[in-house]
């Protein structure tokens, strides 16, 4: 496989046969997250605990992040992809022998750590063979994978739970990330320019943070943050106002994702990040409020487009700036700081959500998200003032 096939084209070998096993990684993850908070409550009839359990997978992957990051530079990324995926494998399997909240939670856990360093090593690993010039580009045809996922996911994960139980369920999502084990062991890793770096032999914090993009992941999260309220109670949401069909939100929002994956990169390449992160902030802001007030379907299917439209360009945005910000010695660390971002709006979101909802209802829930969504445009837009004020420059 020629440098020139590496990365000068974006369509090129390496970078089609990770697209693949993205889908595959993801399509186990999408199953597995919209339906934990159910297995959870069929062990344990507890809303406050089935939000800790879901919660608590992203809070695992965020204490790994800053290590994953530092290891994704200095060691070589397609192993640490096996490990991960024998990691995930193991931990799925896991949920399978699981019938009480403590052995859930140790599984859950595990799961956490193995995707924090999954996600991490292959943004980075897939990041070596796009063109800098396209990464925006490549990034948003990238996620496709994992949007191809969302849409299939939930409603497979749904209806296997159904039909064939949880626990077998369980264990075709584990196969799964174990047939990914094996396309990854053939997948040719030859060494570019990218590649060929000097190992770091000391941990320092800019080898487990990348300080300058702090402000950006802190505002991904918040769309994360949502994202994790959403996939954990909209189900128990529709359960309670008799909205039958609500599994569909998932699949209308994956579509969408999926098209605006075909040109949302192009469009971060070329516009600037204030305009298109603000006008994505305030789009999901109003698909909170509607998902907090809708007493049908047709109106959940609505905030799920626009939750996709701010979510997706949004994401993009500032995951893309965050690899541009740093050389390529830090793109790992780059990754795994945003991230770390993500992390902490999905983590905290579900356990936060659940404790309000326990408190109030899932409308006081889905508002008090909005406003703190728009609380974080109100950081962001005096943050990206403040730089262009002082013309510092972030990129390296």
């Amino acid at each position: 496989m020629s440098k020139k096939n590496n990365v000068n084209a974006l369509w090129n070998k390496s970078y089609i046969f990770l697209f693949m096993i993205s889908i595959l990684t993801s399509m186990g993850f999408n199953m597995v997250y919209v339906m934990i908070s159910n297995y959870a409550m069929e062990i344990n009839n507890s809303l406050a605990i089935a939000g800790v359990i879901a919660g608590i997978f992203s809070i695992a992957a965020l204490v790994v992040r800053p290590f994953a990051g530092m290891s994704v530079d200095i060691f070589n990324k397609k192993n640490l992809c096996i490990i991960a995926n024998i990691l995930m494998g193991l931990s799925v399997l896991g949920y399978a022998l699981s019938f009480t909240i403590p052995v859930l939670f140790f599984f859950r856990v595990l799961h956490g750590i193995a995707f924090g360093l999954s996600s991490t090593a292959n943004i980075a690993l897939v990041a070596e063979f796009i063109p800098k010039e396209r990464l925006g580009e490549g990034i948003g045809y990238y996620g496709m994978g994992q949007v191809i996922a969302q849409v299939i996911g939930p409603n497979l994960g749904l209806y296997l739970a159904d039909k064939i139980g949880f626990q077998s369920m369980f264990l075709m999502i584990a196969f799964s990330s174990f047939l990914a084990v094996v396309m990854m062991v053939f997948f040719s890793y030859p060494k570019t320019d990218r590649t060929l770096r000097k190992p770091r032999t000391k941990i320092r914090l800019e080898s487990l943070i990348a300080k300058e993009v702090i402000v950006y992941a802190i505002i991904g999260g918040m769309f994360s943050f949502g994202n994790g309220i959403v996939n954990s109670f909209l189900i128990l949401l529709g359960k309670e106002r008799h909205i039958s069909g609500v599994s569909i939100f998932f699949s209308v929002g994956a579509l969408v994702l999926f098209v605006l994956r075909l040109f949302v990169g192009r469009i971060v390449d070329k516009q600037g990040l204030a305009l298109v992160v603000n006008i994505s902030l305030i789009i999901t802001a109003i698909s909170m409020v509607l998902i907090g007030i809708a007493p049908v379907l047709s109106l959940l299917i609505v905030a799920a487009v626009l939750k996709s439209i701010g979510q997706g360009t949004g994401q993009i945005s500032l995951q893309t700036e965050c690899i541009k910000s740093v050389d390529a010695s830090r793109v790992g660390v780059a990754t795994s700081t945003f991230f770390i971002g993500a992390d902490i709006g999905q983590g905290v979101g579900p356990i936060i959500g659940g404790a309000i909802s326990s408190c109030f209802n899932y409308t006081v829930m889905y508002v008090s998200c909005a406003v703190l969504v728009l609380v974080s445009m109100v950081v962001f837009n005096v943050y990206h003032k403040h730089i262009q004020n002082s013309g510092y420059k972030i990129i390296n």
